[in-house]
């Protein structure tokens, strides 16, 4: 039995996922959706922007001059603050986003 499961427009295919126990397709479905959720079949990207208000868990829309408009999910994030000699306050975030393939 072959299951194929696909997110988005399908043009960049993971490796395939051979499970001889799984005999439904209920469960191939469960197993296909559960390897997409948990990243085995996507990609993290690593942004640095200034403070923002982020939860984990969030899907994020990103305008990237280099990858172009995509969505990930916020899977990581830290922020950072510091205040200078003079009492300037400054700070970015960094997070981590995982988009599927």
């Amino acid at each position: 039995m072959d299951i194929l499961c696909i997110r988005g427009s399908g043009d960049r295919p993971g490796d395939d996922v051979v499970e001889p126990l799984l005999a439904t397709v209920e469960a191939g479905l469960s197993r296909g959706r559960m390897e997409l959720d948990e990243g085995a079949l996507a990609d993290e990207q690593r942004l640095d922007t200034l403070l923002i208000d982020l939860r984990l868990g969030q899907v994020i829309a990103v305008d990237d001059t280099r990858l172009g408009a995509w969505r990930g999910k916020l899977i990581g994030l830290s922020h950072a603050v510091a205040i200078d000699e003079s009492g300037n306050l400054s700070g970015n975030s960094t997070f981590t986003l995982r988009t599927p393939r």
